[in-house]
Order: C-alpha cells, then structure tokens, then sequence
C-alpha cells in the first residue's frame, strides 16, 4: 500500500496538528513495515530531520508554500506519479479526489465559540471542512467532543466519525540526552508557564491578569509564554500595554520552542496553567504531566475529559477561582503523584492510537 500524507503543516509553526502527524506516523512508520509512506512538505529537509530516514519513507516535496497551488496542483500530481492508493489530509483535501482519503478533522470552534474566529474565516472553512468530510472515506477526530461537534454541525453520524486520540510522546516521560540550562539561557529562577499559540480563545490574558492580581511578580516569579501569534488578540494587548515597565520585564513570550529546549521549559516550571476557553483535545497539559510538573487546566470542551486531574480543574470565565488554584498549587509540595504520570502513560499513547490507526484503515 502506498499512503500520502499531506505534511504541509512541517513547514509552519509548532501546533497541535503538526504533533499529531509526527508522533502518530513515526509509530505508524515503525509498525508497519511493509506499508510505503510518501510525506509531502515543501521543507523536505525538515521532515527528515522530524522524522528521520527509514526504508518505507519518502519525503516528496512541493513545489510552493503556496496552499492554493499545492492542494490544486502539487498534490494531485504526486498522488499520480506515485500510485498512492490512500491519502491523509487535515480539515481540507484537495479539489480533485484521485485517491481514497482520510480527513482529520480536529476540531470545529469556530463553530461553537464564533465570536472567537473572524467571520470570513468561519465562512470559508465552513464550507471547505463539511465538503471534505463528506467526500472522505474515513473521518478522524481526537476526542469525543470534537466527534459530537463535528457531526451537529455537518449532520454526519457520530458512527461515521473515528476516535484515534492524541497521546504524549515517550520522551517527554524520559527525556533522551542532556536537557539544556534554559533557566541560565533566558534568565529564569522560577515560573509559571503555559504552551500555546496566541489567539484570543487561547485566554492568555485571564493568566496574565491572575499573575499580576496575586503580585507574583512581586515574589520573584516570571511569566512564560511559548508559542507564536497566529489570530489577534486584541485584550491581551490592551491589558499588556497598560502594565509598567517594572511587571512587562517578568512576562516573557517565546515565539517558539522545540524538542529538548521545551521539555526542558516544562520540566523546570513551578506551575503549568491551561486556562484555554476551547480545545478539541489540548496536549500540553499532558505533556505537563508526563514532565512531572503541578498542572492546573481549564474545564471546558475536551478537557473535561482529563478527569484525574481532580482538584486541577479551574474555570476560564472565573479569574478568582484561577488564582485561588494557583496560590494552592504554589503552597503544595512541588511534584505530582506517580500515579497520575502513571495514568497519562497508559491512557495518552501514542502507540496505541496507531494502531488504532492501522486496525481501521491499513488492515481493513
């Protein structure tokens, strides 16, 4: 069998769509030897350096950033020259079916909390995202929220729609080699953190102004923001504005962190927070976990799945039951239990979802 897998995602920024790709085909890869994979990028370079150099892998490369010309152009040429039986696309596939498909879709928000997206792009993707879907011949989703979501709002049955969850990567858990002195690097002694792109459901701003409420900046604490702007958000940059210059110098915001570098963030934060308002899955607070880090993560949409974190939930709308939670979680032993790393471990693999992966569509 020959599998295409729309990779594009490689040549942007670090989200959770480009860590489901990475860590689902590097098992997927592993576990099935006899399958061929083609990873379609236009930084071919990158994609090996992700996923490096196996006998069943060839990296195939686009040639433009361009997402108008690859999904009209470029992929359906390769799809051809390379006899591929089945391609894996996310949110939107191509315009000319050529192959049989596999369509993940993450979530849909910007249906649920419209007022969080911009109208044009509620619009198109709208009408691009129910198009696909229902074309695909397998739908994917992340979690059973996203699941009921997505089939409300395209009145596709939930039957249709296939979990394969997210999970945490094994090396969050046991980070391989030396981790980096990030704390030297940028200057840090101790920190809060939180790992996202910027947009306004993302909610940094409730984080911002419960570290600022409670004078944390005050008690020698830092503000750790990693991730890159990709929506406006025009509260959080009000609220930024009118802070002095004395509290802006303990805020940090790191456009973008990888691989040892960001274990390395999570592994010597004080407190990880999740204060996102909408997720179809949210990762890092797993990924928090696995480091052995305090989390405290919002209890909305998907997340509520994330039940063992009991006394970890706080809610997004409500500032003063954020910082209640974060003066508990700064004045408690600063470690989590061994059984809820242990429950992470066994419940969020990423193994186990691809071979979910391949039961449904590899072996079928």
């Amino acid at each position: 069998m020959n599998l295409f897998v729309d990779s594009h995602v490689f040549d942007g920024i670090l989200q959770g769509s480009r860590t489901y790709l990475k860590e689902l085909y590097i098992e997927l890869i592993r576990q099935n030897p006899s399958v061929s994979f083609f990873l379609g990028a236009y930084d071919v370079q990158n994609l090996e350096k992700e996923f490096g150099n196996h006998n069943n892998v060839r990296f195939v490369r686009y040639r433009t950033r361009n997402k108008y010309l690859r999904m009209a152009f470029n992929i359906p040429y390769l799809i051809l020259k390379n006899k591929i039986d089945i391609a894996h696309y996310q949110y939107i596939s191509p315009p000319f079916k050529l192959s049989k498909e596999i369509l993940t879709i993450h979530d849909v928000l910007f249906l649920d909390f419209p007022d969080q997206f911009p109208t044009v792009y509620r619009v198109i993707n709208k009408l691009l995202f129910k198009w696909s879907a229902r074309r695909a011949d397998y739908i994917l989703t992340v979690s059973d929220y996203a699941r009921q979501s997505i089939a409300g709002h395209f009145r596709i049955s939930p039957e249709d729609i296939h979990l394969i969850q997210n999970g945490v990567a094994e090396d969050f858990f046991e980070p391989v080699g030396e981790l980096p002195d990030i704390k030297k690097r940028f200057n840090l002694e101790k920190y809060l953190l939180y790992v996202s792109r910027i947009e306004p459901r993302k909610n940094h701003v409730l984080m911002l102004k419960a570290f600022v409420e409670l004078n944390l900046w005050k008690e020698g604490y830092n503000l750790v923001f990693i991730g890159s702007v990709t929506l406006k958000a025009p509260l959080l940059d009000i609220y930024l504005k009118d802070l002095s210059p004395e509290i802006k110098e303990t805020v940090r915001f790191i456009d973008g962190s990888y691989g040892n570098e960001l274990k390395s963030f999570y592994r010597n934060c004080r407190l990880f927070i999740y204060p996102s308002l909408a997720e179809g899955f949210g990762i890092p607070p797993l990924e928090a976990i696995a480091s052995g880090v305090p989390v405290l993560c919002s209890n909305t949409t998907s997340m509520r799945d994330f039940s063992f974190l009991k006394d970890g939930f706080f809610d997004p709308y409500s500032i003063e039951d954020l910082k209640k939670k974060i003066v508990q979680k700064l004045h408690e032993k600063n470690c989590i239990p061994d059984s809820e790393i242990s429950f992470v471990r066994q419940n969020f693999s990423w193994r186990k979802s691809a071979i979910d992966f391949a039961d449904l569509i590899l072996k079928s």
